[in-house]
């Protein structure tokens, strides 16, 4: 799950992942394979043939788990107990649903992590093609018009700090413009 959000990656790109293609020097891993329905190919799109960089934490998370797994550079990283590949829905069923509940958090599938990669990439400011890099996107529209979503606080301190640029004030008789806005203002359209 970790590395389903930190890295917005695909399930079958994920499950399809093997050592080989995690490269901790250079801190990515390398998108090149993907498995669907039992079967392995290549990514979905030609956009999601990438690299996709790797942070402090979830390097350290996978070298822990590459040490405890003891596997050679062509083992999956995410095997199932006689090395093959793990069926989504089973980790769905089994894994995913169940930490749902137990947290108390909505039903929510796979495909949300990466939906939430790239609403957390825009929430915090960084460009839509960074989102689509990551995501393995052919097309910016997909990332901005299907994955990126606004994040409701976000979206409060945006009025909020709109407010503040329009030079209104919290009065108990009502608001009050702090300031006159000069004419020709480039806040006056």
């Amino acid at each position: 799950m970790l590395t389903a959000v930190l890295t917005g990656m695909r399930i079958g790109e994920l499950l399809a992942l093997r050592w080989r293609n995690v490269d901790f020097g250079r801190k990515v891993i390398r998108v090149r394979e993907a498995v669907y329905e039992g079967h392995n190919s290549t990514p979905k799109t030609q956009g999601g043939i990438r690299d996709v960089p790797m942070g402090p934490a979830l390097e350290q998370a996978l070298r822990r788990h590459r040490a405890r797994s003891r596997a050679s550079d062509d083992s999956l990283v995410f095997p199932s107990r006689n090395g093959t590949h793990l069926r989504p829905g089973n980790l769905h069923k089994r894994y995913l649903l169940p930490a749902c509940a137990k947290a108390e958090l909505r039903r929510f599938s796979w495909h949300d992590f990466r939906r939430t990669h790239a609403t957390l990439l825009s929430d915090m400011g960084e460009p839509l093609k960074t989102a689509q890099a990551q995501l393995g996107h052919s097309s910016l529209s997909t990332t901005a018009e299907i994955y990126a979503q606004a994040v409701p606080a976000s979206q409060r301190a945006a009025v909020e700090r709109l407010e503040k640029t329009v030079g209104l004030l919290v009065d108990p008789s009502g608001p009050k413009i702090e300031r006159a806005i000069q004419q020709g203002s480039l806040l006056i359209q």
